[in-house]
């Protein structure tokens, strides 16, 4: 019999969503991350985002009314402030069109004095704590790379151990600058802080275990003494058939004996 031949089904076209408008373009241009669904999703996006602007708009208002104030009482900053705006000439520049360099520094007994001297004082102070502040971090530098390479010579380690240590500091750090604190690093710094807690008791029990060591062998050295002069083994002792293999090395070994 002849195959009847199946007109394959045309998919649906898939309806596209609608072009936005160029208001709500800009909208979204500003917030990204936001997903807008409905008109009323919209409309709060919408008056966020004139809610910013306005404060924008308030705060430069602020900025300019005391700019203005500032010039409109100085007449020669007005002069550079306007050569620079309308023929961009450089500050220095500018400053240089219409003072001489000795006219910039205020003599003592000038009204200005006491303030010049104690902005450069402030300056100059600046600066030096900024030079200071350099060669202390330059230093520790140096100490750290040295310490680094010490500490990874101890351990034994290759160079690939030691830049791994070193990448794991730069990403430690780099998450805190960036006031980055993630669970991990909280468990790093948990461990730290408990870490000679940690192991003064483990000191503790270790010595502990090294004295019921040292009881138990006893016991068993004197219950196998009266086994060989035929004396039985008192309660709780153990006769040398009885005895257990003997123990593994551990590290509890190391503790030297106490005395009893």
């Amino acid at each position: 019999m002849p195959t009847e031949t199946q007109t394959p089904i045309a998919e649906a076209p898939v309806a596209e969503a609608p072009a936005l408008s160029k208001y709500r373009q800009r909208i979204k241009s500003r917030y990204a991350d936001a997903n807008p669904q409905s008109d009323s999703e919209w409309d709060d996006l919408a008056e966020r985002y004139m809610a910013e602007d306005e404060e924008r708009l308030k705060i430069f208002d602020e900025n300019s009314k005391v700019i203005d104030d500032i010039i409109a009482g100085d007449k020669d900053l007005a002069r550079v402030v306007s050569e620079m705006i309308t023929n961009g000439t450089p500050f220095r520049a500018a400053i240089a069109k219409f003072f001489d360099a000795d006219s910039l520094t205020p003599k003592e007994g000038d009204e200005d004095y006491e303030y010049y001297q104690k902005s450069r004082d402030e300056r100059v102070k600046i600066g030096k704590d900024f030079a200071a502040r350099a060669a202390q971090r330059s230093k520790n530098e140096e100490e750290a790379y040295t310490n680094i390479d010490n500490f990874c010579k101890e351990k034994g380690y290759d160079d690939a151990e030691k830049s791994a240590l070193i990448g794991f500091i730069n990403d430690f750090f780099a998450g805190l600058s960036e006031c980055k604190i993630t669970p991990e690093m909280l468990q790093q710094f948990d461990n730290a802080r408990n870490h000679d807690a940690d192991v003064q008791e483990a000191a503790q029990t270790a010595e502990i275990n090294g004295r019921n060591e040292n009881i138990e062998a006893r016991r068993a050295s004197s219950a196998a003494q009266r086994q060989a002069d035929g004396v039985p083994a008192p309660a709780g002792g153990s006769s040398p058939a009885q005895q257990a293999a003997p123990k593994k090395h551990t590290i509890f070994d190391e503790i030297p004996e106490r005395k009893f």
